[in-house]
């Protein structure tokens, strides 16, 4: 059973840490027959929709891929935190 390493530290998955995970992702797929597909982050799109995606060119642009509608955004730990509580409260 695949498990994340609990230390990943916002890095870069290793290759054999996305080729443990890829094997199931594309089962649940096929599975699930999805008609939509949103990648969260630069690695999931080269592994997902291809190899040369470029994230800070391509986010929220689609791809069409086995008659699947793609679309890499940024993955959430790429962002900055929220605004400061101050402009949350208002």
């Amino acid at each position: 059973r695949f498990k994340l390493p609990s230390a990943c530290q916002n890095r870069d998955p290793l290759n054999t840490e996305q080729d443990a995970a890829i094997g199931y992702l594309r089962n649940q797929a096929a599975l699930i027959r999805p008609k939509i597909i949103v990648c969260l982050g630069r690695i999931a799109a080269m592994r997902i929709i291809k190899e040369d995606f470029k994230i800070t060119k391509e986010h929220g642009q689609w791809f069409e891929k086995s008659g699947v509608q793609m679309m890499a955004l940024f993955h959430p730990a790429a962002h900055p935190p929220g605004p400061p509580a101050q402009a949350r409260d208002l």
